[in-house]
This record gives C-alpha cells, structure tokens and sequence, in this order.
C-alpha cells in the first residue's frame, strides 16, 4: 500500500466518453460516480469507509480543444453527476486533490464506461474514549460508553475550515477521516455526568487543562489520541493566615490575608474564591488570581490546580469599616461545573475588632524615679492565627464564630452562580 500511496498523482482522470458509451441514446450523456475515502486502498468502496460529502467533484473539459464544460460537485452522499451534451469525447478531471491525495491510477476507466468513481486518501484519527474505571488506560469490557463526541476542528490545507465529530463504537474505539491540514481534537466536557478526565498515561492521551491537543500525524497519515474518563470526584479546600494578628485593629491598619487553596480532588480546576460580606479596602492581590470586574472580592486563579498540589492567593487589604467583624472567604468552582464532594472544607472565618483610632497604643509601665530602675515596657507577641476550614479547635483561639457563616455558605451553594454575599463596602 505504501508503493501505492507513494506513486506520482495525476489530478485528472482522462475519460474519452462518446455517443457509444452514453447510457442513454438521446442527445446527452451522463457521467457520475461516488468520491469516497479509501482507508484500506483497494480502490473500492468497502464497508466501514466513508463518502467524501459536499466536495468539489469532477471538473469536465472537452478533448482535444481543453475547452472546460463545467464544475460538477458531490453531494451529501457523495456522487457527482454531470449530464454532457452528445459527441464529443470528455476528460473528467478530479477537483478534490489539493485536500486529499487519491489511491487510484491516473486512468482507471474503459472507454465504454461511463460511472468512474474516484477514492481520495487524506488523514485518519483514531483512538479510545470510555469511562476508565480502573484508571488503567485499557478498556475492559465492563467498562462503559460514554455519549459525548469527539470533536475535530482545523484548516485544511487549502485554508477551508474544517469541523467533525464522532462517538465510540462498543469497543470505546473512535475512527475520523481528516483531510490534510493542521487540525486540533477536543474532548467533550462530562461535567454534568460527573466525569472527568484522567490523568494521562501516556503521549497519546488529551491533555486533561485544556481538553484539547493538535492532532499529531504520522508520515503513515494516522494519529492516535486517547479521551479517558474516570468519575470525578472534585474536592477544593481552603485555610487562611492573617498578619499581623491583633485581639484588637485601628481604623486604617493594613492586613496580609493569606488563602490557600488545595486541591484534593481529581479535577483539576481554576476555583474562585469569595470574600464574605467584605467590608474593607482592597489594596492589592497577588498576580496568581484575576479580580472579578466591578468587584473587590471575587478572585479566580489564572491557572487550573491540580490534584495534589495547592496553590496560595495573597491579599493586602486596609481596614476603614467599624463594622468589619469577621474575615471569611468561600472557594467554589462554579464554572467548571462540577459539584464538590465535601463542603464542609470550603469556607474559611476569622473574627476580628475594629475600633476608632488612638484605643490601642502600647501600654508602658515605668518604675518610680526614686528607685533608679529604667522604664520598662510590657509587650505581648501572639502567633498568626492560621483558620483552617471545618476546624473549630483552631478559630476558637480567635473567637471566630463559623456557624453563621456556614450557614450562609449553604445557603451560596444553593444559590448557585447568584450572589454570593451582601458586600458591605466603604472604599476611601
């Protein structure tokens, strides 16, 4: 076959056809045949390969004098047909070969024949897509099928777009005919069937970020890309810092607030976390996350994070509200469509108090004079208060009070992409 797909092609088929091989014996001839694409190269159209629909067709020229009669092109089913007036002789001439190459020899009909079909050959994708319930990169016979398509989109090497889709057979095998050109495959989001993909295995598997991947053809014309699935199981889990830590901040104290967001699920995703009914000054947020337009407490991260690994969002706020109670924040990742298995790991609070300036200046005891002895100063240091989610052990050492805030993040699930949280803001 390689000899075959090797030898010099000719872009028309020479087919002298006169009164003698009309199918009819009025003043016109008809001319037609089938374009399909031959996998196996047999030149036959054999079961399991498929027509070339809606494609350019045949042009027809007269012999002799070249003089060009007309383009004729397939249809959906992928015959052309050409009604040519009666005399002279006709060369029927392949339009389709700047997209696909073709397996057959440059003459390949007798003079009395007046049906010539022509086999193209272009790209062929194939590979598995199923439910991976093992994760072991192989389909088992009782693993499923699911019913998303795969999906191929590109330029073909003439610039015209390109798009095609399939499903897997019962065998979770997958076959595409692509022409030739640069095309990208893309894997079918099973969110709401609460599957995801797997983690690839190997350089023939999608890539699990994007969904996608190039389609990687061989010197042979065939590719292989794998589009495993296993039941997602998206878990997000979020802990805060706040530095530095006071039993009690001014009006006009500058925070760091620290959120680290894990990943413990075997999604990866790009979360967003929410500021509940925040009510200060955002002064900045580190470069890892992207604010929510018109807003100063919806961060997305810029990048998706994946199973195992965490990743921590940096914020620098300025307290300018008396009625700032309490710091606390929600992840959820919403837009990926996946639903968290553990809730009770997505909110994070830390309670704190906020008084007018001048109440909280360092208290200093000095020493009567007489004694001789120097000032001295009493100071006392705590540690940064770390608020860890689903943690009581840990807020009580703050006073933090997640009950309330809890409830409310019931409340944000069930709201969906609404809103969140009532912002209370006073920005200077």
């Amino acid at each position: 076959m390689k000899k075959l797909f090797a030898v010099a092609m000719t872009a028309a088929l020479a087919l002298p056809v006169t009164a003698t091989s009309a199918a009819a014996q009025g003043e016109t001839i008809t001319v037609e045949g089938l374009f399909f694409l031959d996998r196996n190269g047999d030149n036959l159209f054999s079961e399991g390969e498929n027509v070339r629909a809606s494609g350019p067709g045949v042009t027809v020229f007269v012999v002799g004098t070249n003089e060009k009669v007309g383009n004729f092109p397939t249809g959906p089913d992928g015959r052309y047909k050409a009604v040519l007036p009666k005399g002279p002789k006709y060369s029927i001439a392949n339009s389709d070969m700047s997209d696909y190459s073709t397996t057959k020899p440059a003459r390949g009909a007798a003079e009395s024949a007046s049906n010539v079909d022509f086999p193209l050959r272009g790209n062929f994708l194939s590979g598995f897509t199923f439910v991976d319930a093992n994760d072991d990169g192989v389909k088992q016979a009782d693993e499923k099928i699911h019913e998303g398509k795969v999906k191929v989109t590109g330029k073909t090497a003439t610039g015209a777009d390109f798009a095609a889709e399939t499903g897997a057979g019962a065998d979770g095998r997958y076959l595409l005919d692509l022409p030739f050109g640069t095309m990208t495959v893309t894997a079918p989001n099973l969110a709401k069937s609460r599957l995801a993909l797997a983690r690839p295995k190997s350089d023939q598997d999608v890539d699990w970020l994007t969904r996608s991947r190039a389609v990687p053809f061989t010197h042979e014309r065939n590719a292989r890309v794998d589009l495993r699935y296993v039941d997602a199981k998206a878990d997000m889990a979020l802990a805060s810092t706040l530095s530095p830590v006071k039993d009690t901040y001014t009006l006009g104290d500058r925070l760091d607030l620290k959120l680290t967001v894990s990943n413990k699920g075997n999604v990866p995703v790009a979360p967003t976390v929410v500021l509940g009914s925040f009510s200060a000054k955002l002064l900045s947020h580190s470069d890892n996350v992207t604010l929510q337009p018109g807003t100063d407490e919806v961060f997305t991260t810029v990048e998706k994070i994946l199973p195992g690994e965490q990743t921590e969002i940096a914020l620098k706020i300025e307290l300018n509200d008396l009625e700032y109670t309490e710091v606390h924040a929600m992840v959820r990742f919403v837009p990926e469509g996946y639903e968290d298995v553990d809730h009770k790991n997505n909110v994070v609070s830390t309670m704190i108090k906020v008084v007018e300036g001048g109440t909280t200046a360092p208290t200093t005891t000095t020493s009567p004079s007489q004694t001789g002895a120097a000032p001295t100063t009493t100071t006392t240091t705590t540690a940064p208060v770390v608020a860890q989610a689903g943690n009581r052990s840990g807020l009580a050492s703050t006073g933090a009070s997640p009950l309330g805030f809890l409830g409310l993040g019931a409340l944000l699930l069930a709201a969906g992409t609404g809103v969140f949280f009532a912002a209370r803001r006073r920005r200077s």
